[in-house]
């Protein structure tokens, strides 16, 4: 199928509402589910994993992180093909990037269900790819009460097949950029915690401190993520109903010039959501975040999350924060910038 023929079958499903629930990999919040996300992500905050600290919050019970409705479903379907169509083996597929909108916390025991549909579709020209289609899709969650949870509007990138084309990128170590395990990072990670972050003592223009340092990408952490979140692993084929070919991941990832294993988008999308829970405290709420995923992340890469308070307003009663976030390899380049929303507790409303 050519980009123009793909284009034309995916508009014919635009608008068109589908259940998801069919591709839910989770169904419940459980314990373990919720646990399994945070470790596949790396995030280790007590809010997600530690009974006995959260019953002192104001939430009483284990919540979710907010990314932990990629854990339900990532949301991709929707922007990846129109409803009841095959998968597309013969154009190279990246994920472009999400937008993710919270409205109630996912508790310990909530049963979720997902709907969506196709969005729409732009062009783009690139002078390393060539054409560019992103096609674009969104998903909305819903607790067993038929609360509206959050959603999550996902862009595809799609472009002739590179295999035999490298992708350059800029990974050259820049000096005093240290390797080091991100299994440790992640129980050495220094967060807000209980101690609230006050909107009036939040100044623009100041960096979120500290730095989400989630160093060596292994293959371990990109399994991982791969088992507990999508809950299919890159290295198994799947094959097309009544067609002789399969295909894997990593053909898709030779198909788009990718010289080794790469990370999951929705994967940094998760660490951006980290980086903001961890700087806002228990007592902040993420309201919105969205990233777009530039650059590939490739095994042997250091990543590095970092942001800075970009705006702080009132609107609605809310106090709010607008961020900058962003996750940098070890060369300085940008590989995913994103935003932020975040809502934060004031002195008075404490007092």
């Amino acid at each position: 199928m050519t980009l123009d023929e793909f284009e034309a079958d995916f508009k014919k499903g635009i608008g068109i509402e589908v259940d998801l629930n069919d591709q839910r990999f989770l169904i419940e919040a459980t314990r373990d589910g919720i646990r399994n996300f945070a470790e596949a992500v790396g995030d280790s905050n007590p809010l997600w994993i530690n009974e006995d600290y959260v019953r002192k919050s104001r939430f009483g019970m284990v919540t979710a992180p907010p990314t932990f409705l990629f854990n339900v479903n990532h949301g991709t379907s929707p922007a990846l093909a129109a409803p009841g169509t095959p998968p597309v083996t013969g154009l190279s597929l990246l994920y472009a990037g999400a937008e993710l909108e919270f409205f109630q916390p996912v508790h310990l025991g909530d049963e979720l269900s997902v709907r969506g549909k196709s969005t729409g579709t732009a062009r783009k020209q690139s002078r390393s790819l060539g054409q560019l289609l992103f096609t674009t899709g969104e998903a909305y969650y819903h607790n067993q009460r038929n609360e509206l949870v959050g959603t999550i509007r996902t862009t595809i990138c799609r472009f002739g097949s590179l295999e035999k084309q490298a992708v350059q990128l800029d990974r050259k170590f820049k000096p005093g950029v240290e390797v080091r395990s991100p299994d440790i990072l992640a129980f050495e990670r220094q967060r807000r915690g209980a101690a609230p972050r006050f909107w009036e003592d939040v100044e623009v223009d100041e960096e979120m401190t500290p730095p989400l340092d989630k160093g060596l990408l292994t293959m371990m952490e990109i399994v991982r993520f791969g088992l507990f979140v999508p809950s299919v692993p890159r290295r198994i084929e799947r094959r097309r109903p009544n067609l002789e070919i399969g295909f894997s991941r990593e053909e898709m990832q030779k198909r788009a010039g990718l010289e080794s294993a790469s990370d999951y988008g929705p994967q940094r999308v998760c660490w951006l959501g980290q980086l903001v829970t961890d700087w806002m405290g228990d007592d902040g709420t993420l309201k919105k975040m969205s990233c777009q995923v530039r650059h590939p992340s490739i095994m042997g890469d250091i990543n590095i999350v970092k942001g800075r308070v970009k705006d702080k307003i009132v609107r609605e009663g809310e106090h709010l924060v607008d961020c900058e976030i962003w996750v940098e390899n070890q060369a300085g380049l940008v590989t995913a910038p994103g935003e932020a929303t975040v809502a934060l507790p004031t002195r008075d409303a404490c007092k």
